[in-house]
């Protein structure tokens, strides 16, 4: 009687474990055609709030646009400056600072998830591996993750914009770097006659109407939550 307590005991915690984590061990397979693609140019954000409402108003920053900046994981140069300048980052933003099961909080684990990625690959002979960067006023505001971008139809494996700009009713942080870092890596791959690029998304809807296309597949999620 006390074995069967016990294995039922385990079941059921078994399958709620199961339960629990099964929408994260989904993701859809997304891809991209870059022969008729057409930049977004997505410029920098805010929303401020009106005065006396709860209404939030877009600004666009005309101003100013995002940088972008690329780090080679092959070369010893890049590394340093990926340890001076996108690891500290990286490290910020994967401290949830937001409601569980909000796009914030999962901002967090998709940096922690890039961090720990980059960590264990870093001094392994594995093929080539890249960092793309989105940069407001000096700030990175986006990150991605490329394995072998070198391949026929290069992957992203992730993406995640920060973390703070993805909490509800911001108004102080721009928007914008994640979309923005996409159509740059678009297009960085469009110019080297690159006809197609991948990625992981939980995303599906975000992704499709941006022309990605859906496949499915099943495995860890690695989309992003983008600003």
């Amino acid at each position: 009687m006390k074995f069967k307590n016990i294995f039922f005991g385990f079941f059921k915690t078994l399958l709620l474990t199961i339960i629990f984590y099964s929408g994260t061990l989904y993701a859809s397979y997304m891809y991209l055609d870059l022969q008729n693609y057409q930049s977004r140019s997505v410029s920098p954000y805010f929303f401020e709030r009106v005065q006396g409402t709860n209404d939030l108003l877009k600004v666009i920053d005309m101003q100013n646009n995002f940088q972008f900046k690329t780090y080679d994981l092959t070369l010893q140069t890049d590394i340093d400056l990926y340890n001076a300048e996108v690891k500290p980052v990286l490290l910020k933003w994967k401290i949830n600072v937001a409601s569980p099961e909000t796009e914030s909080s999962f901002a967090s684990h998709l940096s922690a998830r890039i961090e720990w990625n980059i960590e264990r690959n870093l001094n392994k002979s594995l093929l080539p591996r890249e960092i793309h960067v989105a940069i407001y006023e000096g700030n990175i505001e986006s990150i991605s993750y490329m394995e072998n971008p070198a391949m026929q139809v290069p992957k992203i494996d992730t993406i995640v914009a920060n973390p703070e700009g993805l909490i509800v009713a911001q108004t102080t942080t721009v928007k914008g770097g994640g979309s923005a870092l996409l159509d740059y890596i678009a297009q960085s791959y469009k110019e080297k006659n690159i006809e197609r690029i991948r990625l992981y998304a939980s995303k599906d809807e975000y992704y499709a109407q941006r022309g990605w296309k859906i496949e499915l597949y099943s495995g860890s999620s690695c989309g992003d939550p983008l600003s």
